[in-house]
């Protein structure tokens, strides 16, 4: 009984030492042809330059976003794929719509925020993409409660296509390691970043925003991979 504690534990630990480590459990591509996850602010900044939703006021629940985008060559329609966080506190479904080639689509929690521009929700599309947000297809959930929130420190947010199937995990924290008959993509990211995680175009890695280039966020755009460093010269 004690040997069994002991690899229990083991077991658990090792899982934890993976999500601190921010390290994927899979790099295989999103099986064609599904949308991916491109960038996820679980963790508003602070003041004035947590406002994602270009309404003027930092709401740390309501500018919380997850961005979606089309990176195949051809038409997706995106309808009936599910965003979900661990425990269901955050929930969305989109509704029937091609997402072309190159399209993103971004989703605000929208607690207290008023976007600009051509919203949609569940079960209504905007009329027109946002050019606020780079002409990306900008959602609203529409939720109404401080509790349901993206947690700064140990959540997961996963992307399932209609038929209920994880597709593309993000996780941050200790990890409940599950095994999907799905074979989704999973990866790690660090808790609190104090600004979004971005999957950057030239490698497909997920890393905090300010490591990319120095910006907080970007919804509705994927950016190359650039150092700050890079981006800003001395």
């Amino acid at each position: 009984m004690r040997m069994v504690l002991i690899a229990a534990v083991l077991v658990l630990a090792a899982s934890v030492a993976v999500a601190q480590d921010d390290k994927p459990l899979a790099n295989e591509p999103v099986p064609f042809p599904h949308p991916s996850i491109t960038e996820v602010l679980f963790h508003v900044p602070q003041d004035s330059e947590g406002d994602p939703s270009l309404d003027g006021v930092r709401e740390a629940v309501g500018d919380e976003f997850i961005e979606i985008a089309n990176l195949h060559d051809k038409a997706i329609d995106i309808g009936g794929y599910t965003l979900t966080d661990r425990g269901a506190q955050i929930t969305f479904t989109f509704p029937a719509m091609k997402l072309q080639p190159g399209e993103i689509a971004v989703v605000f929690n929208g607690r207290e925020t008023e976007i600009p521009g051509p919203v949609g929700g569940a079960t209504a599309l905007p009329d027109a993409p946002n050019a606020n947000y780079l002409n990306a297809w900008v959602f609203n959930i529409g939720n109404t409660s401080r509790m349901k929130a993206l947690n700064n420190q140990n959540d997961r947010v996963v992307l399932a296509s209609p038929d209920g199937l994880p597709v593309d995990i993000i996780m941050w924290g200790a990890s409940d390691m599950r095994d999907y008959t799905s074979n989704p993509r999973i990866a790690f990211v660090r808790p609190s970043p104090k600004c979004s995680v971005q999957r950057v175009r030239d490698t497909g890695e997920l890393l905090p925003h300010k490591e990319i280039d120095g910006a907080w966020f970007s919804p509705g755009w994927i950016p190359e991979r650039v150092t700050v460093a890079e981006a800003d010269p001395e």
